[in-house]
């Protein structure tokens, strides 16, 4: 018999035998299903993180922040490390929590002070939904986040021109400051911990009139070739004064720890083949069984030994495949599905970011072939036990 023949036959005993070959097929689909959705996901959520990381951060940059342990993150601190060989910059900046007054009462804010103009060179993909940013000196004025200037619950939005009242705390201390709106935030979600879209960023000037202290300073190398120098000789000077952050050691870790992810859920997975394999096993021995007269009749037809066995071992396969290619489809539509922020199984700080999942042909490709072929070796024990039955008690098996 030609395979196409096999394939032919497989097809109709399995329609002879719909309600069993359902419920295999449906238990070989869970496998796919799981493993599909869950990588195409955490691919997806890798993608968006490493994006949104990439439009406040380039590879270049090096973050330092205070320990509290020596020297303040003072303007001379600020001097030193400007002459550091290989220094293209440095920008510091202010960050203090705060409370901005909205028609359902205060709500948390973080309040940035920094130099507009080299917060545009360090962060060139930030851009305003409206408006324009803050003067340099005007410490009066401030750009918001995009859910500040955009409340939910009905509230009026925020525009340019308008007034808003905040609190702002600092070294134990709090005290009310007024700041007209100048521009809205586009939306981008949280980024290290710090809510982009609740954030009010106001001129350095401000940030100096309340401390001497910077809360830290984004560092711009020349070359991506001296960051790591850059980085070693700022441990060295000032290691006990300032946490160091490298940008894209940073981005390394978070993409190494998704993958990381990634692997584990999928191993986990894994384990619902497990409901596959025995699924298969039993239905292919109880269909021996059932057909062992059948068996009978085609070894007396000239069905040789081998061609019993292939003939159950293409069922098996035949229902591998259908349940693949069910799993794989049904796989990336929950993936779509749960990837969507209503459903609330996002990450927080992905707030307001589209997260799309990502689907690997290679993979799919590859756990089609894999869950293929766990169906038939799952059938080989029923297929090999068919192979070998006479002929004469099979055709008087009743």
């Amino acid at each position: 018999m030609k395979i196409l023949d096999f394939i032919s036959y497989a097809l109709n005993s399995l329609k002879e035998r719909k309600v069993r070959a359902i419920l295999t097929i449906l238990g070989i689909v869970v496998g796919p299903a799981t493993i599909i959705s869950i990588n195409s996901m955490v691919l997806g959520y890798s993608h968006t993180i490493i994006s949104q990381i990439s439009n406040f951060l380039s590879p270049y940059d090096i973050i330092v922040t205070p320990t509290g342990r020596g020297l303040p993150l003072s303007q001379y601190l600020i001097l030193q490390l400007e002459t550091i060989p290989g220094v293209k910059m440095v920008i510091p900046f202010y960050s203090f929590p705060a409370l901005i007054r909205t028609p359902n009462g205060y709500e948390g804010a973080t309040v940035f002070a920094v130099n507009i103009n080299q917060l545009k060179i360090a962060a060139p993909a930030i851009s305003l939904s409206s408006g324009y940013f803050p003067g340099a000196e005007v410490s009066y004025e401030a750009s918001i986040g995009y859910q500040l200037g955009n409340p939910q619950g009905g509230y009026s939005p925020i525009r340019p021109n308008q007034v808003i009242q905040t609190i702002i705390f600092y070294n134990g201390n709090n005290f009310s400051k007024t700041f007209l709106v100048t521009g809205v935030l586009n939306e981008y979600g949280s980024f290290l911990g710090v809510d982009i879209d609740k954030s009010i960023i106001v001129p350095l000037s401000f940030g100096q009139s309340i401390s001497s202290s910077y809360s830290g300073a984004i560092i711009i190398v020349n070359s991506l070739g001296e960051v790591n120098e850059v980085a070693n000789e700022i441990k060295q000077k000032f290691g006990n004064s300032l946490d160091i952050v490298v940008a894209e050691e940073f981005i390394q870790l978070i993409d190494n720890t998704l993958q990381s992810l990634n692997g584990l859920l999928v191993s986990a997975g894994a384990t619902s083949f497990i409901v596959s394999f025995m699924g298969v096993t039993t239905t292919m021995f109880t269909t021996v069984v059932e057909r062992t007269k059948e068996i009978g009749i085609l070894r007396a037809l000239g069905f040789t030994k081998f061609d019993v066995l292939t003939m159950f071992l293409v069922e098996a396969s035949v229902m591998g495949f259908i349940g693949s290619i069910i799993g794989l489809a049904l796989g990336s539509v929950v993936a779509l599905i749960l990837t969507q922020e209503h459903f609330g199984l996002g990450f927080s700080f992905l707030k307001g970011l589209s997260v799309s999942p990502i689907y690997s042909p290679t993979f799919m490709l590859l756990v089609l072939i894999f869950s293929t072929m766990l169906s038939v070796i799952a059938a080989l024990g029923p297929a090999y036990n068919a192979s070998r039955l006479d002929p004469n008690k099979a055709l008087r098996y009743e």
